[in-house]
């Protein structure tokens, strides 16, 4: 988890990415998920040749912690009539496959 440094509304944390892209800026989106659950948006800049990047952002909203935990894992809330529950309960059955 990225450990933000914060002055005021702005922050900045480091970021390594799995693979070297090609990009050297894009947009990124920092999640608290403890402490003030803040979340901001900003730029990711990644230092030529490595996979290291810094992240410098803007505060933008404070969640509560549900909200903010399911806003990090990208969730959503669903209908009943979305989830197949018998999968979700019992996996998938060899019959089924």
């Amino acid at each position: 988890m990225a450990d933000p440094k914060d002055f005021g509304p702005i922050y900045w944390h480091t970021i390594v990415y799995p693979v070297k892209p090609k990009e050297f800026w894009e947009r990124a989106e920092t999640q608290e998920i403890e402490g003030q659950y803040r979340g901001g948006t900003g730029i990711a800049l990644r230092l030529p040749l490595t996979r290291l990047g810094l992240v410098l952002g803007r505060w933008k909203t404070q969640y509560e912690e549900s909200q903010a935990l399911t806003h990090a894992i990208g969730g959503r809330a669903m209908a009943q009539t979305e989830v197949d529950w018998d999968t979700v309960r019992f996996g998938v059955l060899d019959e089924d496959s």
